[in-house]
């Protein structure tokens, strides 16, 4: 494939996941999300995030791990979510805590059109599976915004811990949809631990 063909296919796919809600440049994503970028600066490219979870190990969505290529040491079998190798000496690795509806969230990571650090708030407001009960992905809608970029960055509950990780966009209901650490817990310890 070539380069110019492999930009323009990022650049459809990135299109898919339309913007929803509101959400602001906020400086404090730099240190809550890491930013990963593909392509030629300024003229084409991808954006994703991702964030620490251990001093060698990050949490990305897969389809950014995908589109990035990024070194994967796993990809969750149900969820768009993927552990990815990263040197994260020296940074603040967050608490992981299961999310509840209700909850008050903030989301980080980057804008794929401004590469600022972005964030938007809101609250959980149900819980659903992504295509077939029991055999697809659990996820959490959520009234905080989103846009393209953003996704695999962290989703912190008002208590400081991460609650999920930002997949997805719903334009139809103007909400955004993440994966509740609940969801992803036992194949996280299992893959960190082996």
């Amino acid at each position: 494939m070539s380069y110019y063909l492999m930009i323009a296919v990022i650049s459809v796919t990135l299109a898919a996941c339309s913007a929803v809600g509101q959400y602001h440049v906020d400086e404090q994503a730099q240190q809550k999300a890491d930013l990963h970028f593909i392509g030629i600066p300024v003229l084409a490219g991808a954006v994703g995030s991702s964030f620490p979870i251990t001093e060698n190990y990050s949490l990305t969505a897969g389809h950014v791990a995908r589109i990035m290529m990024l070194e994967v040491k796993a990809y969750n079998p149900l969820c768009d979510v993927a552990l990815i190798y990263q040197d994260n000496h020296g940074k603040s690795i967050p608490q992981l805590a299961p999310a509840t509806t209700g909850e008050h969230v903030k989301m980080y990571g980057y804008n794929a059109y401004t590469i600022e650090p972005t964030s938007s708030s809101g609250a959980i407001a149900a819980f659903g599976w992504w295509d077939k009960p029991k055999q697809s992905c659990y996820v959490a809608l959520s009234s905080a915004g989103g846009i393209q970029g953003m996704s695999g960055g962290p989703v912190y509950a008002d208590n400081g811990k991460v609650v999920g990780i930002f997949t997805a966009t719903h334009p139809e209901r103007n909400q955004t949809i993440f994966v509740p650490y609940q969801e992803i817990s036992n194949w996280l310890s299992m893959e960190t631990r082996s």
